[in-house]
């Protein structure tokens, strides 16, 4: 490239030279200056060439910063302490047990409770709308009819909010324990390992952790507001259309058979709920378990693999890193020419 920049500019010289002699042509004295001006294209395509070229090299020399920067990090890693490594693991094992046993014990908690909750409430509404004779043990009506079903529906309305509110409290408890192992991760020792790193892998890492800590946080201290299936509803109102259903089911009136029905479907909508939602945490659990596991044991591959490199390997590896080094500078000090 500063070949041809010098041999453009010793055309130009002598371009000028020509155009300064009184005993030339006129005819080629305009050729001259018709060379002249359509050179200059040619001499700044090349300079900008050489801009483009001296921002590709930056990247090249970042690479070159890179592989020193993990060369610097290997006796980090090979010198760390495997048997804090192994301890974390066998406490993750551990962890990933308990997790699995209390998601399981916490779905059939919250499942018994809320159906229970609801099955004192629905009793309630209906006990009194529909006029149970605890002598008779029967219903003293079938029907809610057309100017009362607008008070039954509100009352049912509120008792679906309450009731709402209501699981939220059981869900969250029950899935407290499961995030109470979660925060038992040392993230100390995570970050321990991280900081032997290099910085790239440092800067990775750190957001991978900073990812899955915030959306562990999220989904159990607020499993109601991260609905599984991506629903854009919220519990109140999941649960407010099996209402609207009953209410608009018929103009006369509200039938008990259809009263009962509609009992029944938001039992199974918050059944099915909350299965899927503590599936959902529970899989979220294990998967941050088995993601630091593996992490864990990426790091004592590296750190075998480094224990085993020899003197003679890392001087290689310098060398051929200072080498890569000076060329480049080589070829920075050649587009810098160019460029000036």
């Amino acid at each position: 490239m500063n070949e041809y920049l010098v041999l453009f500019q010793a055309i130009a010289q002598c371009n000028e030279k020509l155009l300064a002699d009184e005993y030339k042509s006129l005819e080629i004295k305009q050729s001259a200056t018709h060379l002249s001006v359509d050179m200059q294209p040619c001499i700044q395509e090349i300079k900008e060439s050489a801009l483009r070229l001296k921002e590709l090299l930056k990247v090249c020399f970042k690479d070159v910063s890179h592989a020193e920067d993990v060369w610097n990090s290997k006796p980090r890693i090979a010198q760390s302490s495997a048997v804090d490594v192994w301890e974390q693991i066998g406490r993750l094992s551990g962890c990933d047990v308990r997790i699995r046993n209390l998601g399981k014990q916490g779905q059939y908690e919250a499942v018994v409770k809320v159906r229970k909750l609801w099955k004192d409430q629905s009793t309630k509404l209906q006990n009194q709308w529909f006029l149970w004779d605890e002598n008779q043990q029967i219903f003293q009506r079938d029907t809610i009819g057309y100017f009362e079903k607008n008070n039954l529906h509100k009352e049912l309305r509120n008792e679906v909010n309450c009731y709402a509110d209501r699981v939220v409290v059981i869900v969250e408890n029950e899935l407290h324990l499961i995030f109470k192992e979660l925060q038992s991760i040392d993230i100390e020792k995570i970050e321990f390992c991280i900081e032997c790193f290099d910085l790239k892998s440092q800067s990775r890492f750190r957001e991978q952790v900073q990812s899955i800590g915030g959306e562990i946080v999220s989904k159990f201290t607020e499993p109601m507001k991260y609905l599984p299936n991506s629903s854009m509803k919220t519990l109140k109102q999941t649960l407010k259309d099996p209402v609207e259903t009953l209410v608009h089911k018929s103009k006369m009136g509200i039938s008990l058979a259809d009263f009962k029905e509609s009992c029944k479907v938001i039992s199974s909508i918050m059944d099915n709920l909350i299965v899927l939602i503590f599936e959902e945490r529970i899989s979220l659990a294990i998967q941050t378990i088995e993601k630091t596991m593996m992490f864990y044991n990426k790091f004592l591959e590296k750190q075998v693999r480094y224990q085993k490199e020899t003197l003679e390997q890392r001087s290689a590896e310098k060398d051929w890193m200072e080498l890569q080094l000076q060329q480049l500078r080589e070829i920075q000090q050649y587009i810098e020419s160019v460029i000036g």
